[in-house]
């Protein structure tokens, strides 16, 4: 159960810490296409890693951002498998 739960919020908050931290190196033209701060909240919960590929490719408007999303939330996903093995080995 616990693992459950570290996953749920692993694929919550890393998303989401990309996101900001993305955020806070856009020039002013990319962040105007940016989410909201309610929007990105909206799409990590009910979205959680893939949220990433839609914001990388909606700020940069190419197929490196689409690129960058796709590498993000590959790694999200990874460490939200990495989670699950670990449960797993514990049990």
């Amino acid at each position: 159960m616990f693992t459950v739960a570290l996953q749920i919020a692993l694929g919550i908050a890393l998303p989401v810490w990309v996101i900001r931290r993305d955020l806070r190196q856009l020039r002013p033209e990319r962040l105007s296409r940016a989410w909201p701060d309610a929007s990105v909240w909206s799409a990590v919960v009910a979205f959680g890693p893939l949220s990433l590929v839609v914001h990388f490719a909606r700020t940069r408007r190419s197929l490196l951002g689409f690129g960058l999303g796709i590498g993000w939330a590959a790694i999200a996903l990874l460490a939200g498998a990495l989670v699950a093995e670990l449960g797993a080995l514990g049990k």
